[in-house]
């Protein structure tokens, strides 16, 4: 039996896409690659495979997807994202498992002109010559608008069964969603924290300073942060549960309310007394009090001062 490689983003187009391929008798390998700004595998996943039969694992890029991101060859799209780039390496890293897994192509979910930057077709053709896979990239949802690819031109797939989509309708997916009794609807994937202009404010401060590591890149992902100094940032947590995630994951400096009644607040890097104070005040600032006696924990010590709340000027100039 055939089989294929899919990329898989976790979202409609993706699905639908393995379940054409597999309705004409291939086998379908589904590779979730991890550049550190998607969201792994999630349990829904997991079940698509089961239910509807085709096997799915986790590629881990994202120390390769740090060096395309510092310096994209084809640059970001409206924030962050370096789309063409990114997809490229994930085709490259898919090209790589094809002897492995004894597969005769990928596939991908891509709709043709459905996203601005990576889905019009003089990208697409970009893509497939950057990563060495001419004619061996099948886009099910949309194969009849491009040229045949090699597993349709050698009758491995019947083109007769592919389709036609474009565009940014949903239309077309959904009919084929309920064709292939897909009972929940997956959302559109997207999903990558690099079209967040926010969060992007905070990739940019690690580019800046040189701190763009897997570890540095978990850490944007839980509460406020702000840029005390060149060296020095204070990560404060939003609620309970990020106050829970910053004492249990982390080891180093924290900072909290004597009172636990506010935000725990970690440092990051190299600090003078100066700086640990500075975070103090903003831990008065977000607990809404002046005059408040925070802890001060550095590993096993802890010492107890007592603060006023930075002024809201200030706390604008450090927040990232």
């Amino acid at each position: 039996m055939h089989k294929a490689i899919a990329l898989y983003s976790g979202g409609l187009d993706s699905l639908l896409s393995i379940l054409i391929i597999k309705s004409q008798g291939f086998d379908v390998i589904a590779l979730r690659f991890l550049t550190g700004f998607v969201s792994p595998l999630k349990k829904r996943d997991i079940i698509y495979a089961k239910k509807f039969g085709f096997e799915i694992s986790e590629i881990d890029i994202r120390k390769k997807f740090i060096k395309i991101l510092k310096n994209p060859k084809y640059g970001y799209g409206k924030n962050l994202n370096p789309c063409i780039d990114c997809k490229i390496l994930m085709l490259k890293e898919a090209k790589e498992k094809l002897f492995e897994f004894n597969a005769s192509f990928i596939i991908t979910g891509e709709v043709l002109s459905q996203r601005p930057m990576s889905q019009k077709k003089e990208f697409l053709t970009l893509i497939e010559k950057e990563a060495n896979l001419q004619g061996l990239i099948l886009r099910p949802l949309s194969a009849k608008l491009l040229p045949p690819t090699k597993p349709e031109v050698e009758g491995i797939i019947n083109r007769d069964f592919l389709y036609d989509i474009w565009g940014r309708t949903r239309k077309p997916q959904l009919a084929l969603a309920k064709k292939f009794g897909i009972e929940t609807i997956p959302q559109p994937a997207g999903g990558c924290l690099l079209t967040d202009p926010s969060f992007c404010k905070k990739v940019n401060d690690l580019i800046k300073h040189n701190q763009l590591t897997i570890e540095n890149i978990e850490m944007l992902k839980i509460g406020r942060h702000f840029r005390i100094s060149e060296k020095c940032k204070a990560i404060v947590g939003r609620d309970e549960k990020e106050n829970e995630i910053l004492l249990n994951k982390y080891k180093g400096t924290f900072i909290y309310p004597a009172d636990r009644k506010g935000p725990v607040i970690f440092l990051v890097g190299d600090f003078s007394q100066e700086e640990i104070y500075t975070a103090a005040k903003i831990c008065a600032y977000y607990s809404k009090r002046n005059n408040l006696e925070v802890i001060i924990r550095v590993n096993e010590e802890e010492i107890r001062k007592i603060f006023d709340a930075i002024s809201k000027d200030r706390i604008v100039k450090y927040r990232i």
